[in-house]
């Protein structure tokens, strides 16, 4: 190539267009999370209609990432699409709520006793110090509830040795956490007391009394869902 082809080849090189890599993965990444959180802090409510002109604008977000989202939420089931055709936020019902606490039950007490001989002491340290102080002071809020938690059955589920089972685990909770029935507040220290007979049993490395441990603890749940819908059962020996 002559000095001036290669001058002029070089003009051209400076001027082009630099390339950016595409971000419509990241915003469309971003949205399902953002309609996710919304579904799990009952921002958008169970039954509710997904108006996606509204939620668009609400997100600052086009249709394409939002359609992604809810495409991808309705194959995980945290969407449904009516008869009609309109797209709603599924609503558990008693029935099903039920059916996930007994599945909870079966796979989170197999994963406590599994977890006892797994899980670093010292991550479990700090959290039975704030369930000890709780316990103390009698005083707990719901964010600090659940807080603790999810931090105690993560871990658990995170620890069990199986993947398929942590993720099992996550899903149901998910899923639990999607139905319309608010909490009993005077289930929060109980819980918390249940809690730190958890966390105790895998600190002593015991998974057998992790296991009985959730038991109780799952059983107690499953009781005061039931109480919410105003069935109340005579309480078995533990």
């Amino acid at each position: 190539m002559s000095s001036g082809g290669e001058k002029v080849a070089s003009r051209r090189k400076r001027n082009a267009p630099t390339v950016r890599p595409r971000a419509e993965g990241n915003i469309t990444e971003a949205t399902y999370k953002k309609l996710h959180d919304l579904i799990e802090a009952r921002k958008l409510s169970p039954g509710e209609v997904i108006e996606e002109r509204r939620l668009a604008l609400r997100l600052k977000v086009s249709r394409t990432p939002l359609r992604a989202g809810i495409s991808r939420l309705l194959g995980e089931g945290r969407l449904e699409q009516l008869s009609n055709g309109s797209v709603v936020v599924r609503n558990i019902g008693m029935a099903e709520l039920l059916e996930l606490i007994h599945l909870r039950l079966l796979l989170e007490s197999e994963a406590a006793s599994i977890a006892a001989t797994r899980i670093a002491i010292d991550v479990l340290q700090p959290i039975k110090a704030r369930l000890e102080d709780i316990i103390a002071t009698a005083q707990i809020s719901k964010t600090l509830h659940w807080t603790l938690d999810d931090e105690i059955h993560d871990q658990i589920a995170k620890n069990c040795g199986n993947r398929s089972l942590e993720k099992l685990i996550g899903e149901i909770r998910q899923k639990i956490r999607m139905c319309n029935v608010e909490r009993r507040p005077e289930r929060l220290l109980p819980a918390s007391r249940e809690h730190l007979a958890i966390v105790d049993a895998i600190i002593n490395r015991n998974g057998a009394a992790a296991r009985h441990a959730m038991i109780q603890h799952l059983t107690n749940v499953r009781q005061g869902m039931l109480e919410t819908f105003g069935i109340f059962l005579p309480e078995t020996p533990g």
